[in-house]
């Protein structure tokens, strides 16, 4: 399914607060996720267990999805993050992180730590 995903900081989600006050398993429960309009989460048929393989031209990330009405229809908001910026990109010398293009769809693939997404990135 094709949606838009824009990145925004966020007061409950921001990687500042999350970094300095808890581990890495709240920064992950935190941070690599996604808030989807409830009818976007339900045409997905997203469950609790699913995650979310979001992959745009720059890159690909698993995260974890949550619905929130207050998202428009065909909008994943993401706190701004690690993960995040694997899909995020530049061109024409801007970077691109708002209204991007993006293809979605249930994974098994787990949502990577942060030492293992450092890791991952460190390796290409």
């Amino acid at each position: 399914m094709e949606l838009l995903v824009n990145t925004i900081r966020m007061v409950d989600y921001d990687q500042a607060k999350e970094y300095s006050e808890t581990n890495d398993n709240i920064i992950k429960e935190k941070l690599a996720i996604g808030f989807l309009n409830p009818e976007d989460y339900k045409n997905l048929d997203i469950t609790p267990k699913s995650n979310l393989k979001i992959t745009s031209k720059f890159g690909s990330v698993i995260i974890k999805a949550q619905q929130n009405d207050t998202v428009p229809l065909g909008i994943i908001i993401m706190p701004v993050s690690i993960w995040a910026n694997q899909i995020t990109g530049i061109e024409n010398n801007e970077l691109i992180f708002k209204n991007l293009k993006v293809n979605v769809e249930i994974s098994q693939e787990p949502t990577l730590d942060l030492l293992d997404l450092l890791k991952s990135i460190k390796g290409k």
